[in-house]
């Protein structure tokens, strides 16, 4: 597992969120029934994907001081959180990991790793919008696409706690600072959030992984 990339992500994380990491190849052991279920028909791989998010994730919740609990998969996929809690998983690049908070502190989290490679030429149009597109004319190293994606994914898995739906991927425009943050800002009206809501978060490059990471404070 990436060390360097956990401890980046580790130094930009607000009080009270705990990071965890397992290894997505490992066998598929300690899933709980409830968890279990949702796995009956998966081919080996996702089990194994599958049970590492939930031991990452039991990992994270014990740095919070919380018992062992069970994370089931509802039908709309998002992970169901012990009372109390929030949080995130992501696997991608052979590593695993969770973030974990409580609700009372924070509306949302959003994590996700892909492999720092450029995206497909042939999927940009639907990735992008025309203003990331222009973006990309400027980035030589062709990086720039996949920070992209990785910022709308960890967006969207954040944003998704409140109001439940399912953004596309121009629903979002993201642009980034030059230092590892970016703005990631919606486009349609997407009750609770009021209409170009920016949401903020942290893009972080180490061992071939990239990594964005959105935190959604409680107001």
């Amino acid at each position: 597992m990436s060390a360097a990339l956990i401890a980046a992500l580790r130094a930009l994380l607000p009080e009270g969120l705990a990071l965890a990491a397992s290894d997505p190849s490992a066998e598929a052991t300690g899933l709980w029934p409830e968890e279990a279920t949702a796995m009956a028909r998966a081919v080996p791989a996702r089990r194994r994907e599958f049970a590492a998010g939930r031991r990452a994730a039991r990992m994270a919740l014990a740095s919070l001081g919380h018992a062992p609990a069970p994370i089931p998969m509802p039908p709309d996929r998002a992970p169901l959180w012990p009372e109390g809690l929030t949080g995130t998983i992501s696997h991608g690049a052979g590593l695993c990991l969770a973030l974990v908070g409580w609700s009372r502190d924070w509306a949302g989290l959003g994590l996700d790793l892909e492999p720092a490679l450029p995206l497909p030429e042939d999927t940009l149009a639907t990735i992008c919008t025309p203003a990331e597109r222009r973006a990309l004319a400027q980035d030589p190293s062709g990086l720039l696409s996949r920070g992209l994606f990785c910022a709308k994914e960890a967006t969207y898995k954040a944003q998704y706690t409140q109001s439940r739906r399912l953004l596309s991927f121009h629903d979002l425009e993201v642009s980034f600072d030059g230092a590892g943050g970016f703005i990631a800002q919606l486009q349609p009206p997407c009750p609770p959030f009021s209409p170009a809501t920016r949401f903020a978060g942290h893009l972080v490059q180490a061992n071939g992984i990239l990594a964005a990471l959105v935190a959604l404070p409680r107001l």
